[in-house]
């Protein structure tokens, strides 16, 4: 009574619906939001002065957390159009609180010199979210902690002028569809395509901004678009990529204490 639940008491479970992937914890987390919001609307019938709450749609049920990439990322396992996540939220060593339908809404990665690249990614639940849903498996334990300069960046100019930093982003578009009498989808579909984008910093030496109208020459489309996080020990963590990759934008920014910097703007999708 009264107490309270510290963050070494929780663990965040994730596996696969059918087993594949692996029931693991997610370690290194930074933050963790669980939630669900009830879509309502407030009646206001004829010769009453109270209103009345009614249901006006789906529940909308998310789970989001920001972590650090320490090893290779098992979320991006749920990327394609049969991947179901199960997961759960475990605390004070026997309680947990789940689901059994997630599925990855957007992920993205942020890597900068000076920082451990940093992954952000929201699932969005379409099953009942409730206690004593348990998705515990293996704690990893060969965690290996990138460094700057174990990171890699492949794009225009990359192999001349210093890569500073990118961002990269991903976002898969789902839609459920329900049936009078049940309260969770009947189906969940796929729409293709997954979406990409991806920024990336660069110290400006040989390079300048491209003419503004030059998005409709050729050989702005189709480019090599990656980017390789190893760990200090050389172990591959992380290898992300960017199909169809276009050059969209590019923004230059001069200032009176610092270098001339590039930002290259590039979508994709697959």
């Amino acid at each position: 009574m009264y107490g309270t639940t510290l963050n070494y008491d929780c663990h965040f479970f994730i596996a696969g619906l059918d087993g594949t992937p692996s029931a693991r914890e997610l370690s290194g987390v930074n933050s963790l939001d669980i939630g669900y919001q009830s879509a309502s609307n407030v009646t206001k019938p004829l010769g009453s002065v109270r209103g009345v709450t009614t249901v006006a749609g789906a529940i909308k049920q998310s789970v989001s957390f920001s972590r650090s990439l320490m090893y290779n990322d098992p979320v991006l396992d749920f990327t394609g159009a049969s991947e179901v996540m199960k997961g759960s939220f475990n605390y004070n060593n026997n309680s947990s609180y789940g689901f059994e339908s997630g599925y990855l809404e957007s992920y993205s990665v942020n890597c900068a010199v000076g920082s451990i690249p940093k992954v952000n990614a929201s699932f969005t639940v379409y099953d009942e979210m409730k206690s004593g849903v348990n998705a515990t498996g293996t704690t990893p334990t060969n965690i290996d902690i990138p460094s700057q300069g174990s990171i890699t960046a492949t794009c225009d100019h990359s192999t001349t002028n210093r890569v500073l930093g990118f961002d990269y982003s991903l976002s898969i578009n789902k839609i459920p569809y329900y049936t009078i009498g049940l309260e969770t989808p009947v189906e969940v579909k796929h729409i293709n395509p997954i979406e990409y984008s991806a920024a990336v910093q660069i110290d400006v030496d040989d390079i300048f901004l491209a003419s503004g109208f030059s998005f409709f020459e050729e050989g702005r489309s189709d480019k090599n678009l990656s980017f390789s996080v190893k760990g200090r020990g050389g172990n591959n963590l992380q290898t992300l990529t960017v199909p169809n990759a276009s050059l969209v934008s590019e923004q230059l920014n001069a200032s009176a204490d610092g270098s001339v910097r590039l930002t290259l703007n590039y979508i994709g999708h697959s």
